[in-house]
């Protein structure tokens, strides 16, 4: 390996999947080492990843307490972090392993974006850390202190500040119109702009908007929504379909609306995908129990399917629109009780020797 070309070695281990190479050629010597860290195969492996169907991070979360008597025990660690790979076809989870975490006593999975996790501090709200899975490089962002202030019956604004990693410093951009907040914020990253759903700055009014933060401008902007009221319901996630802004709603009657945006940023080109019914399926022989649990999309898989969370019972299905038809996806280490990320692994390289200002 260390003979050959920088192109042809790159094009050789960009083939590898991410876990494998940080668990297999990670740890043979120091020049293996050394080509992980070439900006080369860390572009290569990433184009590559990105075509294929992304890896799975399990969060395993404490059981929320007033269902816990229902299900069986669990012996998995809370605020332990998982990976899940896909099999080549998409039929099945191959494998689940156990990653390293930063030293936390608890923390939540805030975002995932580029092969690198946001997480914060369940402990104390403004501490976040910057970290690859992969490589294992953390890095302790300085923390913020902006407070919004509630007047009326207004709820309050949300401040935004923008971290810079090279410095590590905040830069503010004020206040904005919108209230965005909670553990994990229904956000997705698409045609360079941040979509996340906002609840009503108002006490009076349901109405929750879409807003877009644009990376290139630093600027925000409202996205027109589809004209359905079930999106301003609580159980309401936005989510990314074939490259597409897209939305889910869990209604009462135990159906999942998903509407998608076709074309970016045009109100007519919102379409109702799909109306799936979760509550009358059954599973033979799986010990899987949907009563009182409801569905969060996670993603769209390359076979065609749609990849589905259900929040209570924590059960992974997969549903082919096509045959209309639910598959049960249990594997052998999966935590019983977890939350699921969306996480396109990379070897990006964190500098922690920067310090922070």
């Amino acid at each position: 390996m260390e003979s050959l070309p920088r192109e042809i070695a790159g094009d050789i281990l960009s083939r590898v999947p991410v876990t494998s190479l940080v668990i297999n050629v990670k740890f043979v010597c120091r020049s293996w080492r050394k080509l992980l860290q070439d900006s080369l195969l860390v572009f290569m492996l990433f184009l590559r990843t990105t075509k294929k169907d992304p890896c799975l991070l399990l969060h395993s979360v404490h059981p929320i307490k007033q269902y816990v008597a229902d299900f069986p025990s669990d012996d998995s660690t809370p605020n332990q972090l998982y990976v899940a790979d896909f099999s080549s076809d998409g039929d099945r989870i191959e494998v689940v392993k156990k990653i390293r975490v930063p030293t936390l006593p608890e923390f939540y999975v805030t975002a995932s974006c580029n092969g690198l996790l946001c997480l914060r501090d369940s402990l104390h709200n403004s501490k976040l850390f910057i970290y690859n899975p992969f490589t294992l490089d953390v890095l302790g962002a300085p923390r913020f202190c902006t407070v919004s202030e509630s007047v009326g019956n207004d709820l309050p604004q949300s401040s935004v500040e923008i971290l810079t990693l090279r410095s590590l410093t905040w830069r503010s951009l004020g206040e904005i119109p919108y209230q965005i907040f909670g553990k994990r914020p229904s956000q997705v990253l698409v045609n360079g702009r941040l979509n996340l759903a906002t609840w009503p700055i108002n006490r009076c009014s349901s109405a929750r908007l879409i807003v877009s933060f644009d990376l290139s401008e630093e600027k925000f902007y409202e996205v027109p929504r589809p004209d359905c009221g079930s999106l301003d319901k609580f159980n309401h996630n936005l989510v990314v379909l074939g490259g597409c802004l897209s939305a889910s709603v869990y209604r009462k009657d135990g159906y999942l609306e998903i509407w998608v945006m076709k074309e970016y940023n045009v109100k007519e080109s919102w379409i109702n995908l799909y109306n799936i019914d979760i509550m009358d399926q059954s599973f033979e022989n799986s010990g899987l129990h949907l009563k009182r649990s409801y569905a969060r999309v996670i993603c769209l898989l390359k076979n065609g399917e749609i990849l589905l969370e259900m929040t209570i019972t924590r059960a992974l299905l997969s549903f082919d629109p096509k045959s209309k038809t639910f598959k049960h996806l249990a594997f052998h280490g999966l935590p019983r009780w977890y939350e699921t990320i969306v996480h396109v692994g990379s070897l990006h390289w964190i500098d922690t020797r920067v310090v922070a200002t």
